[in-house]
């Protein structure tokens, strides 16, 4: 688009569109459009150089601010559907990633969650409803959360199951 005084408001030159595929997060999708930005950017160049390109106007509608990303965006608030904690855990990777705590002594310790799945499941928000080799399933407010990538604060990235190994969930326990 081209430069005008407002913010991203200029006159639109070209554009192209890409889905949001189930397994993209926001460092895949980051890749994907800066290929695609890249690609474009070289098309539309020379075109509009040439005089090929008519710009035009932006529409009005449908125009949403999005504000700065904080840290505390990143908690977990599991009276959500899982479908909409899921898109969360997909759009804050890798800051400020989704993050839940874990109970602990002497203090709640900070758990992200990397990857994870909607299946279906009923239970209290926040309430593990499995943990084994296949995924630490969370009841949310509408289905369940299965967690398959995870990291405890101040450790590594680690799948469920080597998570499990090393600190035990028990079904019916809050986080």
């Amino acid at each position: 688009m081209k430069m005008d005084p407002g913010l991203d408001t200029g006159e639109i030159l070209a554009q192209e569109k890409t889905l949001i595929r189930d397994e993209d997060n926001s460092e895949t999708l980051h890749a994907r459009l800066a290929t695609l930005g890249a690609e474009l950017l070289a098309q539309t160049i020379p075109e509009y150089v040439a005089g090929r390109i008519t710009p035009r106007p932006q529409p009005a509608e449908g125009v949403v601010y999005a504000p700065k990303i904080k840290k505390q965006d990143g908690l977990i608030a599991w009276e959500q559907p899982a479908q909409t904690i899921w898109n969360q855990v997909r759009g804050l990777v890798p800051w400020p990633g989704a993050f839940t705590w874990l109970p602990g002594s002497p203090a709640p310790q900070l758990l992200k969650i990397w990857q994870a799945a909607v299946q279906p499941g009923v239970g209290p928000p926040g309430e593990v409803l499995r943990a084994d080799k296949a995924g630490i399933v969370i009841a949310c407010g509408l289905d369940a959360l299965r967690i398959l990538t995870l990291q405890r604060e101040g450790g590594r990235r680690m799948n469920a199951q080597e998570f499990l190994a090393g600190r035990p969930l028990k079904v019916g326990e809050r986080v």
